[in-house]
């Protein structure tokens, strides 16, 4: 009679499918050891870079496992014990985090040789009851079929009588399936460290933050039918490096709390300030909002706190860069978390994109009604969604449950929810808190931003206060002149008042002349700009939109010809195809070569100077070289982070700064390699690194190729330019205007050559 039968590369194939990294791989295995009802799981690593030596401990004090529940639990796939009934552990009640068997599949991710030793529970007296197996990987995949393996000694499995009568299981992975570097084991550490929430984000706030309850003394992280402790210990070389936790309390200025597991079909939000936020700001107070369950039947409940950042990430350089790496909002069910959510660069609630683009608006159009009477405090230049910030300003956790949330399922590899309605009311409303604190936030510093302004202007007219206008540089001179002329004829005379009132007005004339100079230094620099683009607004600025024009007409003829034509033979189809293909890369060289010109002599980008955001500068000049960069299989990065900024700036200034670079970077990197721009902060200045392979410069005769007409490059590119060496040049006179500066310097590993821009200010 014919009957399936199963290929022993199944471990393989659901491992990789089910288990998506190595960190999931082993908080599955924590996760197992909730279920089967622990309070205490000690994890220890040792020798994670020795394929041989290496190993990883699983022990806890749960209920066990005898030899038959072992072999119609554990070596059982996609076993059915944990799908009857409740789907509670038989002991403490816990709702099961598990669902598919996936234990044993994460076991084989890690390593190829698994043992197990399990004393099991006793609910009454009698002799202790045990297991001891081992399951050797390599030996189960050389046979065909599990039916093979059946026969073999592949895996071992001996029921035993253990004196000990403590129930727990201690999980042993041997002959792990690759060395850690490093850097791996330090990535592995910080997903591993966060499996679980942090007390600050899980247990009462310390009265030092917040001296009053908001909505609750502490969210319920897990079922609430569980009040059992989970305790998870990580040792060896899993331990965990400095505790950070407490330090991104310390640094919140506005704590949030979410509470849509009350049962009332009503989300409620409270907003506070921290202590340290009303010593600034006396006069700041909580805030609550409610507003309809956008699913009140059957959506998601949950519970969640988080911690805003407004200002600059204090402390030392460690702390810094890891609550850059810790940052965000993380989801967790049941109380472990629920991968990738709150990652760097997972902007699942739209932070960062809102924050870069400055949107003015909210997400839900619900949340203007809650906060309209603070919204009529606000003017036009005042709106609240100027106030966005970016998901590293962030610190918190969103706390569901199975039954709180029964319609959310989880991905096939266990990281992330199927993205459907009941994953988009979770979204909506976390999104809806953080866009009440952002208006709540920006209500609360109207008054301090108003003082401010007064401030200038009653200096401003102080200033002013009595100087006759002077529109032209040389009256203004003369005035000057005539001024000082008198306070010296006072002074002689001895009438020290009126030589002083005298000196003042001079003073004054000086001042004008001062912010007419300046007026020129803003055309000087717009002449530098018309430099540095000359020669692609002499070729295009004219004619710019009937080439484009016609590249288009030209293409959409040639491509009806082709496809219309029953004459044309196959290779002259062909032949005309090529064509056609370049014809549609000169229209897209145009339309770059359009954007970049339109961004570089535009009317704002030219007449008024503003903080530049470095990120979108570069990819504005990364645009106009991309076709020159494809060409040649190059990759241009951008990593420069969102939020960095240039002091006062010309756009058009900066647009040809990051384009002089990366022309000069693309003709160096050669074909295959890469650039990368990357960003930072040090102290007070704004840093930006270019970087390229290809040729290297010798970092000792540097300074030469920031003289005119210095040049390495011999080539011709029609975008790129001649290699005249005038780009450095350029370059370097743009920012020694604001005080900026620019350098080689030592690339970083795998480049060959670096350039630093320091900004100021």
């Amino acid at each position: 009679m014919a009957s399936f039968t199963v290929d022993t590369h199944v471990f393989r194939e659901l491992g990789e499918l089910l288990v998506g990294r190595d960190s999931t791989a082993l908080i599955e295995l924590i996760k197992n050891a909730y279920d089967a009802d622990a309070t205490s799981v000690v994890v220890h690593g040792d020798n994670l870079s020795d394929l041989d030596r290496g190993f990883i401990t699983v022990v806890d004090d749960g209920v066990g496992m005898n030899q038959k529940q072992f072999e119609e639990g554990f070596l059982r796939i996609a076993s059915r014990s944990k799908d009857t009934g409740t789907r509670r552990s038989k002991r403490f009640g816990r709702q099961y985090t598990g669902a598919k068997g996936i234990g044993r599949l994460a076991a084989h991710k890690l390593s190829r040789k698994i043992t197990v030793d399990s004393i099991a529970w006793k609910s009454s007296g009698g002799q202790p009851e045990g297991v001891s197996a081992s399951i050797d990987w390599d030996l189960v995949e050389k046979y065909e079929t599990l039916d093979q393996v059946a026969k073999s000694d592949a895996i071992r499995v001996e029921a035993t009588q253990p004196q000990a009568t403590v129930p727990g299981t201690a999980i042993t992975l041997e002959r792990l399936r690759r060395k850690w570097t490093p850097t791996q084991r330090g990535r592995f550490l910080e997903e591993l460290q966060t499996f679980a929430p942090p007390p600050s984000l899980s247990e009462r706030l310390p009265a030092a933050v917040l001296d009053t309850e908001l909505l609750f003394r502490a969210p319920a992280v897990r079922d609430g039918s569980d009040q059992k402790p989970f305790a998870v210990e990580l040792i060896g070389e899993l331990a965990p490096p400095d505790d950070y936790w407490t330090a991104a309390l310390a640094a919140a200025n506005w704590i949030v709390e979410i509470d849509a597991a009350n049962g009332n079909g009503k989300v409620r939000y409270g907003i506070a300030p921290t202590k340290r936020t009303r010593e600034e700001y006396p006069d700041l107070r909580s805030q609550t909002f409610s507003m309809p369950h956008p699913m009140p039947k059957n959506g998601p409940q949950l519970q969640a706190r988080i911690l805003i950042r407004a200002g600059q990430a204090k402390g030392s350089d460690d702390a810094k860069a890891w609550a850059g790496r810790a940052n965000g909002i993380r989801i967790y069910m049941e109380g472990f978390r629920v991968l990738p959510y709150g990652e760097l660069r997972n902007d699942w609630l739209g932070l960062d994109r809102d924050a870069s683009e400055r949107a003015r608006d909210l997400l839900a159009p619900s949340v203007a009604a809650l906060v309209q009477p603070k919204l009529r405090e606000l003017g036009e230049n005042e709106r609240p969604g100027l106030s966005h910030l970016p998901s590293k300003h962030y610190f918190g956790a969103v706390f569901l449950t199975q039954s709180g949330a029964p319609g959310l399922r989880p991905l096939v590899n266990r990281e992330g929810f199927v993205p459907d309605e009941h994953y988009d009311a979770v979204v909506m409303i976390v999104r809806t808190a953080i866009d009440l604190a952002t208006r709540v936030r920006a209500a609360a510093s109207l008054n301090a931003r108003e003082a401010r302004r007064s401030v200038r202007s009653k200096a401003d007219d102080a200033t002013t206060a009595g100087v006759p206008a002077a529109t032209d540089i040389g009256v203004a001179l003369r005035a000057a002149e005539g001024h000082a002329a008198e306070a010296r004829t006072y002074a002689a005379a001895g009438n020290s008042k009126a030589a002083a009132v005298a000196a003042n007005l001079a003073i004054e004339q000086i001042k004008s002349v001062t912010a007419g100079s300046e007026e020129i230094a803003d055309q000087a620099a717009m002449l530098r700009v018309l430099a540095s683009v000359g020669t692609q607004l002499s070729s295009f600025v004219h004619e710019l939109r009937s080439l484009l024009a016609m590249a288009e007409a030209v293409e959409s003829a040639l491509a009806l010809v082709i496809e219309d034509s029953t004459e044309l033979k196959r290779d002259s189809k062909s032949r005309l195809r090529g064509v056609l293909q370049s014809l549609g890369d000169l229209r897209r060289q145009l339309e770059r070569e359009a954007s970049y010109l339109i961004d570089v002599v535009s009317p704002d980008s030219t007449r008024r100077r503003s903080r530049q955001r470095l990120s979108k500068r570069f990819e504005a000049a990364a645009r106009l070289i991309s076709m020159s960069a494809n060409r040649r299989n190059i990759t241009v990065e951008n990593v420069v982070p969102e939020e960095l900024k240039s002091p006062p700036m010309f756009s058009a200034e900066l647009t040809s700064v990051f384009a002089n670079l990366l022309t000069n970077a693309i003709k160096a990197a050669g074909p295959g390699g890469r650039i990368r721009a990357t960003g930072r902060m040090s102290g007070d200045h704004t840093v930006v690194r270019i970087e390229n392979t290809g040729v290297s410069v010798n970092l000792a005769d540097a300074e030469r190729w920031f003289r005119a007409f210095e040049s390495s490059t011999t080539e011709v590119d029609s975008v790129l330019g001649q290699g005249m060496g005038l780009g450095l040049t350029i370059t370097r006179r743009i920012l020694d205007e604001y005080g900026c500066s620019i350098s080689f310097v030592k690339p970083s590993s795998g480049f060959k050559t670096a350039l630093e821009i320091t900004f100021n200010g």
